[in-house]
Parts: structure tokens; sequence; C-alpha cells
């Protein structure tokens, strides 16, 4: 078995670091293991920086050449949608921002051809984007969602060398072109599963703890978790707060200042499932529900950025509630 990884990055962000703290757990737990991480010819080319050379010493790198024109997002899911043209054999993708917490060997063990794991590591009636995957297949012309009843997650995915892994690849590869390129959507998810379901619905489902998505779901997979997934684009924004701490960017930032993963990282990295800053639970299943809503945002965007109208509206909607709970008292 390989375990993959699909790589394009530049000086300018901390993809490299995620990955190099990837592997490096890999390796930790599996020094035999056969690591291999696909990269476009610019991101080994940012390899003769002298702080971007130990990624090359944790695992084989093979180089896919683009033209210039072709951009990094681009370069990333025409690698990662095309495997098998790179490596030859069974295979476990895995995506960059992952911390790997246990030996792998057992996947040898997974029947089936293909597999992921639920994205969100729910079905889709229960999932909170559910409106968004259907939406989303409709504007694309995809029946995956709807014919799986789920979303397997792109953050991992299992493949024998056998017809139907290079098919679910093949099919996969053609769908992310028609996505990006006809329809200006270059999200890899929607094409996975709209492969899967060309394929007659192949892939199977793998135990939640081979791709535990922490914030989504997945804290009850986290004690038998084999890899952990912290979402690295969910920080992004100015507003997010890491809940993980190998997630902060700081903690990455000094990774790529140092070109090597400091001491006390490392111990972070053998001990991943305990790694959590401070977080706020939320156990009102009103509020669970309406997390992703558009106009909970909104109210946190009126919060920041016009206080004056935000307190207005909060004075507002005491009133009517201390009113709406006398109504309720006298009945």
């Amino acid at each position: 078995m390989k375990y993959v990884y699909v790589l394009t990055s530049t000086e300018k962000d901390l993809y490299y670091e995620q990955a190099l703290m990837s592997v490096w757990t890999l390796r930790y737990h599996m020094k035999q293991a056969d690591i291999i991480v696909l990269v476009d010819n610019k991101t080994f080319d940012s390899f003769q920086n002298p702080k971007r050379s130990e990624l090359a010493k944790l695992a084989q790198i093979i180089t896919v050449d683009f033209e210039d024109s072709v951009s990094n997002v681009e370069r990333s899911r025409l690698i990662k949608t095309a495997i098998p043209d790179y490596v030859k054999g069974d295979f476990l993708y895995i995506d960059c921002d992952t911390v790997i917490a246990d030996d792998l060997s057992s996947i040898e063990n997974i029947q089936g051809e293909v597999g992921g794991v639920l994205d969100g590591h729910s079905l889709l009636d229960q999932h909170v984007h559910k409106n968004y995957f259907i939406e989303r297949d409709k504007k694309l012309g995809f029946h995956g969602t709807l014919a799986e009843g789920f979303n397997f997650n792109g953050g991992l995915v299992f493949c024998r060398d056998t017809e139907t892994g290079r098919q679910l690849f093949k099919n996969w590869n053609e769908v992310w072109k028609y996505s990006a390129y006809e329809k200006h959507d270059l999200h890899d998810q929607s094409a996975l599963n709209e492969a899967n379901y060309r394929i007659g619905l192949k892939m199977v489902q793998l135990p939640g703890e081979w791709n535990c998505q922490l914030s989504h779901g997945g804290l009850e997979f986290l004690k038998e978790a084999k890899i952990i997934h912290y979402y690295s684009s969910e920080f992004n924004g100015k507003s997010y707060i890491p809940y993980y701490k190998i997630a902060d960017k700081k903690l990455q930032q000094r990774i790529k200042e140092s070109g090597k993963i400091p001491e006390d990282v490392i111990e972070m990295l053998k001990e991943p499932k305990f790694q959590f800053n401070h977080v706020h639970l939320i156990n009102d299943s009103r509020l669970v529900s309406i997390m992703q809503s558009p106009l909970l945002f909104t109210l946190a965007d009126i919060k920041e950025k016009l206080p004056a109208i935000f307190n207005l509206m909060e004075g507002s909607m005491k009133t009517i509630r201390s009113i709406g709970k006398k109504i309720k008292g006298n009945k």
C-alpha cells in the first residue's frame, strides 16, 4: 500500500508546512511506509530553498509539469484527480491538513476496491450543508449526492489498483474538468461524488476514524482516530480561532521560519489527540442547527462593523422576547 499526498505550494503559503507535519507523523508511526508526495514543477523548484528541503527526506517526490498559465488550485485538482496516472499499485490518498495518529497498515484489510469517509460523518438528511450540496449538484447537473444520500469527503480516498479504481479516478478527473472549466466551480468533492455515481456507487464507507473531521462531527471518532483532519481552510478568516493547536498559523509559521519542525511541536505531534485550545461548547440544538446560516454570519459582521446598529437590534429583540414571555405566562 502506498500513501499519497498532493502538494502545490509557494513560499507565501503554509501548505508545505502542513504537509511536512502530516508526512512526519506518518513516518513516525510507520518507519517503512511507502510515502509519495506528488507536486507540480513550481512547487518542486521551491524545494531548492534549504528551508523547504525536509519533506524530500521523508517521502518520495514525484513531479508533474504544467504550463505557467495553470493556477495552483488547478494544478492541485488536476494531480489529485489523476493519481493512478502517476502512482501504480494500491494507495491511500491523504490531504495535507491532517495528522496521522496511528499505524495505518490495517487499511490493507478494507473490503472493497474504492472507499472514503462520510463528509461530516453524517448522512445527507442530517448534514448541516445538505441544501448547499443539493443546490451545487443541481447547478452542475450532477446526481451523486441525492443518489448516495450522503457525500464522501475528498480528504481521504482509498483506491486499489483495479479497473474500478482506475475508472473512479478517470471519471473524477473528467467530471472535475467539466465542473471547473465549463461551470467555473473548482471544488473537487462534488466531482468525486458524481464520479462515484457514474461508476455505479462502488465506493465503500470507511469507519470514521480513517478521516476524523474534528469540527464536523468527528469527536466521537477521536479516541480511535488514525487520521485527524483539521481543515486548514477553516482558519483563513481573521475571525476564526483555531480550536486545534496544530492548525494554528503561528505554529506553522515557526516551521516555515526554521525549515524544520521544532522540538515542542514534535512532542505535540506525538500526542495529536490531546492538542486542543480552550473552546466554547454550544449545547442548544436550535443554535447548532443554524451555525452555518448566512443570517448568523451577517449578525456577526454587523456586531463587528456596525456595533451601534447591532446594539439597537439586540435591544429590540430583548423587548420582543420579554413581551412574548409575559404573554405566554398569562395563558
